[in-house]
């Protein structure tokens, strides 16, 4: 795969190749160079590449005799337009003006830093046999201070292993990868990196202790790092949500509060680092505390999409007319009623009205239905044609068309589908709900249906259940009691 670069790169690139930095030394150490090799180098220069950069570079050189420091520059010049022009020739000037630099100056670290950065990123990209090689030679001349800062060589070679694989269709061969990033940690455990790549690898295959000890050992190493700290909170998340419902795995959920916590003082203006905690929060039934952190986080980007959740979340918590204000600023802000939000938060406080005018909207931007829209679809319709408005005829078609093919992405999907179509009776779709978050949807969904049926008795209860479920950021919580008022 011999492209010049690629978006992975530069992902993966903790610093730039921007080589600003200046050459420092003494004239003891600047040994000379050969002139006529130089002097071809430069013509070759201006032929490669005919800008008046390169030209202005190049008359620095010879007015400097040669001096390093116009060296470095005119070198830097050549890889940044390698990378932007896609030229090998320009890639391979530059080394050979870094190699020259390095004659003058030996072990120069402005200019191994350079050359490790173009190995790394020839490494990635498969561009030569020995990039790797020359990568690792130069890693090693740069000091430990200093090498915390970079990715190390091995991290390249993973990164090249995977895109060479998944560009070829061949299976990933996870042990190999695997070992290649332990590589990685013991070239430079002070890179939070490798780290993580290989906790993904534990969590992909589930296994989660591994991929916890894994993070942990990097956070023990590397005290300051954001991303570990959110890895690690992620991950207990994942596994908090192994089965599809996180509210049955409440340590986790305690846990990744904890490692979300860490991480924010490191990022404290990062938006979405109190999103993340609040959601931790409020899966804890810590509503007040979740507020706090959501709003925390609208304080730091106030955006129309920001807005909604602020709204949402109060009115998930029954806070109505603070719900409402959120919504009326996110909507001045841009928000389109075809937000999920709008319709969800009219269905909660029971504005049928809203509701419909907001789901005809988002249905109409939908490509895919999901059971949860044709389920809300009915519920909608339904409630507002029993408003029996005023100048309005009661009918039972429903305004929009939910008529696409309906994604159903579980099997309990599958149930609950199988039920509202009437495929299926409530009993047999209680046999079928199996942990909390299925329990909350059975209880309150057969007990909406006994609502409709006059069973209201029966359906009091079973909305009582579905709250009984604990499960705090469920859509069906402010349904139910929205139901069990009326």
């Amino acid at each position: 795969m011999n492209v010049i670069i690629s978006i992975l790169t530069i992902a993966l690139l903790l610093t730039s190749c921007n080589n600003t930095s200046h050459l420092a030394a003494t004239k003891s150490e600047i040994k000379p160079t050969a002139p006529n090799k130089l002097t071809t180098l430069l013509q070759d220069s201006k032929k490669t590449n005919p800008s008046t950069n390169i030209a202005q570079l190049v008359q620095n050189v010879t007015q400097t005799n040669n001096d390093p420091q116009s060296l470095f520059e005119l070198a830097n010049a050549h890889i940044q337009s390698a990378y932007t022009h896609h030229n090998m020739h320009e890639h391979d000037l530059a080394i050979t003006y870094y190699n020259e630099i390095l004659k003058l100056m030996p072990g120069n670290q402005a200019v191994i830093n350079a050359l490790y950065k173009i190995y790394y990123d020839d490494t990635i990209n498969n561009r030569n046999a020995l990039a790797f090689s020359k990568a690792t030679e130069y890693f090693k001349q740069i000091p430990e201070q200093a090498r915390a800062k970079l990715n190390p060589p091995s991290l390249a070679q993973f990164v090249a292993s995977k895109l060479l694989q998944e560009a070829q269709h061949q299976t990933t061969n996870n042990q190999a990868l695997r070992e290649t990033l332990l590589r990685a940690i013991q070239e430079q455990p002070q890179n939070d990196n490798a780290y993580i790549q290989l906790a993904n690898f534990y969590s992909d295959d589930r296994y989660f202790s591994l991929a916890l000890a894994t993070l942990k050992l990097g956070a023990e190493t590397i005290t300051d790092s954001v991303e570990l700290y959110n890895a690690i909170a992620s991950t207990y998340e994942n596994r908090a949500n192994i089965n599809k419902c996180n509210y049955e795995h409440p340590n986790d959920i305690i846990n990744a509060t904890k490692y979300y916590k860490l991480a924010i003082p490191l990022s404290p203006a990062s938006s979405p680092q109190h999103y993340k905690l609040s959601g931790t929060l409020f899966d804890q039934n810590l509503g007040y505390l979740g507020l706090y952190e959501s709003e925390l986080a609208l304080a730091l980007n106030q955006t129309s999409t920001n807005l909604s959740i602020s709204a949402q979340n109060h009115s998930m918590l029954g806070y109505s007319k603070k719900a409402n204000e959120f919504l009326e600023r996110a909507l001045n802000n841009g928000l389109p009623i075809s937000d999920v939000s709008y319709h969800e938060i009219a269905m909660n406080d029971g504005d049928w009205q809203k509701a419909a005018t907001g789901f005809a909207a988002y249905i109409k931007t939908r490509e895919h239905y999901s059971l949860y829209d044709l389920i809300k679809s009915d519920i909608i319709w339904q409630q507002l044609s029993l408003q029996q408005l005023p100048n309005k005829p009661k009918t039972q078609q429903q305004p929009w068309l939910v008529n696409k093919k309906i994604d159903l992405t579980s099997d309990w999907e599958q149930h609950l589908f199988h039920y509202w179509t009437k495929k299926i009776n409530s009993e047999e779709l209680k046999k079928v709900a199996l942990n909390r978050c299925e329990k909350t949807e059975y209880y309150f969904y057969t007990g909406y249906q006994d609502y409709r049926d006059g069973q209201l008795a029966q359906a009091k209860i079973k909305f009582s259940e579905s709250l009984k479920q604990n499960t705090y950021r469920f859509i069906e919580r402010p349904w139910a009691r929205y139901f069990l008022h009326q």
